[in-house]
């Protein structure tokens, strides 16, 4: 009867390890947020301290969103703001966390360019996390007011096993079994054998006793192990140069938010709305071409951002601000190369230059766009010229003609051909109208140049073209000039005594080796205006 409560005290065990004294299904770890806090930013980490999948769960009031990006990115985009940091895990369940003090508010981080992906909700918001730390960090933050993120859970699946369950169990059930044989026998045993056996039992029972104390004090010191200590987050190293500025996926949200914004603008012709997401040269020919369309309704815009797919992300490496980095997109056959920059962490890309590759242009091999390229100073010398010079000497070759010495550095490409087939005829028809005509183009300062995975540089920049037409003057009389579209609508006048100068912006694309001749690969035209002089 001994053996078979023993058994039953045993099987408990197993069961109670199994049952009761099981293990929860999830490792699950919380904490309050400070209330004076505007945003949270979980460390590199925190969500794979256990095995993935993870889950990282944002209570609050209002819309939430948990961004995730480089914690050098997201650091940035604090800045001098208040911040409260989960740093690792506190005994019983919780968070430690850390408060820094700064400004008491921050924007509204939901939809940001700088993330490469982002979730949001209202009063709560979860992120599912399977990859690995790397070194990405999570901004949580709701309207940018302090109080508005309240609670962090960071949970994981728990395969904790228990062991001693199956043997215990197992045990037991033999020792009851064991049990009921001995009953059995008990009863079929002669009468006068029952002294015997009373002395017998009476032994058993104490070596029972000490049986159970045996069996017991082996499961209770097992289960009574010392407290396990808690991991730590563990990301990868700092990088030792600037990373890759943008990722896949957040360069396709990048360009179609552009592209949107820019069309949207060029529908109404709306400067207002094309400053959102235009900066630079490709501010500037939109801004002139919508001047010129307000005078000639069948004036062409620039061509629409290309945005159907994203052919080459060509982002730079860097970890400073302002950023410049670049996509090759493409759309109903147009290729183009897009240069963006970011002022701020906290801004939005905006598009810096447009220009549309040559039909047949053979791409450099681009760096992967996990590393990124270099961003190269425009002074460089480690090419045949530098990129302010590979700009200046082809705005010479426009002037200059075919056969200067500047244009023997470029190999023969279809702009500059028109250029000066334009140049001979416009000439020619200043002549027959008794006018003179004068060419000037002035190579801009704004220069953006990235390496390639070879020895070449692409090269953007801007090149201001004018040409003046001017009456003939003889003997004291100035002729007439007669005008047609575009300078007709643009001067006011069909006819004028007055010189008549028309400017251009020509943004250019080079690659330029190390060695051999630049050649061009890119250009977009646009008309800025015309006057009197």
């Amino acid at each position: 009867m001994i053996l078979m409560v023993v058994g039953v005290v045993v099987g408990g065990l197993g069961i109670l390890q199994k049952t009761l004294w099981a293990p929860d299904d999830q490792i699950t770890a919380t904490a309050q947020v400070d209330a004076q806090a505007p945003a949270v930013v979980v460390d590199p980490g925190m969500l794979n301290l256990y095995e993935t999948p993870a889950t990282l769960t944002v209570e609050g009031s209002g819309d939430l969103t948990i961004a995730q990006a480089p914690i050098e990115n997201v650091d940035a985009w604090i800045g001098d703001s208040a911040v409260t940091r989960v740093t690792g895990l506190a005994p019983e369940g919780g968070l430690t966390m850390e408060s820094e003090d700064g400004k008491g508010e921050v924007p509204n981080p939901a939809g940001g360019d700088l993330w490469q992906s982002e979730v949001t909700g209202e009063d709560s918001v979860t992120l599912d996390w399977t990859d690995e730390a790397n070194r990405t960090g999570f901004l949580i933050a709701g309207s940018g007011e302090p109080g508005d993120v309240k609670t962090v859970t960071i949970s994981w699946p728990n395969h904790a096993e228990t062991p001693w369950a199956i043997p215990l169990m197992a045990i037991g059930g033999a020792l009851v079994v064991g049990g009921v044989v001995l009953l059995f026998f008990n009863r079929n045993s002669a009468k006068k054998e029952s002294n015997r056996r009373k002395a017998r039992q009476e032994r058993r029972r104490k070596l029972a006793e000490y049986g159970t104390a045996f069996a017991i004090v082996p499961v209770l010191a097992l289960s009574a192990c010392g407290p396990e200590e808690l991991p730590k987050p563990e990301a990868s190293e700092a990088p030792s140069s600037p990373a890759a500025g943008v990722g896949e996926d957040q360069a396709k949200r990048i360009l179609d938010s552009v592209s949107e914004t820019i069309k949207t603008a060029d529908d109404d012709t709306d400067a207002s709305e094309l400053k959102k997401r235009a900066t630079g040269p490709a501010l500037k020919q939109r801004e002139d071409a919508y001047k010129v369309k307000d005078k000639i309704e069948k004036h062409k815009l620039p061509p629409a951002v290309a945005n159907e797919e994203v052919v080459v992300n060509y982002t730079a490496a860097t970890d400073t601000w302002p950023r410049m980095t670049s996509l090759i997109t493409s759309a109903g056959g147009d290729t183009q190369l897009l240069v963006l920059t970011q002022e701020g962490p906290r801004e939005d890309y905006k598009l810096w230059s447009q220009t549309q590759l040559v039909a047949g242009t053979e791409l450099p091999d681009i760096p992967d766009a996990r590393q990124g390229s270099a961003l190269l100073d425009s002074k460089t010398e480690d090419y045949v010229v530098t990129p302010e010079k590979a700009i200046a000497d082809y705005a010479k070759a426009l002037g200059s003609g075919k056969d200067s010495k500047e244009a023997k550095k470029f190999e023969a490409d279809d702009f500059s051909k028109s250029i000066w087939e334009n140049q001979n005829a416009q000439k020619d028809s200043a002549e027959d109208g008794k006018a003179e005509v004068d060419y000037k183009y002035t190579p801009g300062k704004e220069i953006v140049a990235q390496g390639t995975a070879g020895d070449a540089a692409v090269v953007t920049g801007v090149v201001e073209a004018e040409s003046t037409i001017s009456p003939q003057y003889v003997e004291g009389r100035t002729g007439t000039l007669t005008l047609s579209t575009p300078q007709k609508e643009l001067t006011g006048t069909d006819s004028t005594q007055k010189s008549v100068t028309t400017t251009t912006t020509q943004v250019l694309t080079f690659l330029v080796p190390k060695d051999g001749k630049v050649r061009l690969i890119g250009g977009l035209e646009t008309l800025s205006g015309a006057k009197l002089k």
